[in-house]
């Protein structure tokens, strides 16, 4: 008779250096999305490069859905790798960190990319920086707080006085100058 192999304990080693390489790889991320925004930093690559990543990040949950350490290990790795490729290519294009005193985020039913300035003087470069990235809204942080009060869809009030983000295909986005900052004329609620 044969012996049953249904579960074989792991090295502990090679256990110890994937959880490690694990971890590394989520603190990476972590720091890439309070810097850049990830999907903000995704939408800023060519799509050859867009497309790479997502499969890295496919391959990587499929390590760690299968136990497998020695290929969590190797696709940790290869996700801060990745991460740094897609910063690399972002800054070449001329594209730029987000202020600690900027968040990004995406609306979660239309994935329109979300600007808030959590101060005045951010406002002006949060305000090019949508207008460059399309499509994209941005608001104040005292602009949400005053309607949070209120009884109304930030959204539908925002889409009222800007322009209509259904149906938008993103034809080309390009990096923020200094003079595209200057030139904004703030009229949000400050």
């Amino acid at each position: 008779m044969r012996p049953n192999k249904i579960y074989e304990p792991p090295d502990p080693k090679v256990k110890e250096e994937s959880d490690k390489a694990y971890a590394n790889q989520l603190r990476y991320r972590s720091k890439i999305d309070s810097e850049w925004g990830f999907n903000r930093l995704l939408g800023l690559i060519s799509p050859d490069t867009k497309t790479k990543m997502f499969r890295q990040i496919q391959l990587l949950a499929q390590a760690v859905g299968s136990g497998d350490y020695e290929k969590v290990k190797l696709n940790s790795e290869a996700m801060i790798r990745g991460f740094d490729v897609c910063v690399g290519e972002a800054k070449s294009q001329g594209f730029e960190e987000l202020n600690p005193s900027i968040w990004v985020t995406n609306h979660p039913k239309t994935n329109v990319q979300i600007f808030i300035a959590l101060n005045n003087e951010e406002m002006p470069r949060v305000m090019a920086m949508a207008d460059a990235e399309k499509p994209s809204l941005y608001f104040s942080i005292k602009e949400i707080f005053s309607w949070v009060v209120k009884d109304h869809d930030l959204l539908d009030i925002k889409k009222r006085f800007g322009e209509h983000f259904d149906n938008v295909e993103i034809v080309e986005r390009r990096p923020v100058t200094q003079e595209d900052v200057d030139n904004s004329l703030c009229d949000e609620i400050i």
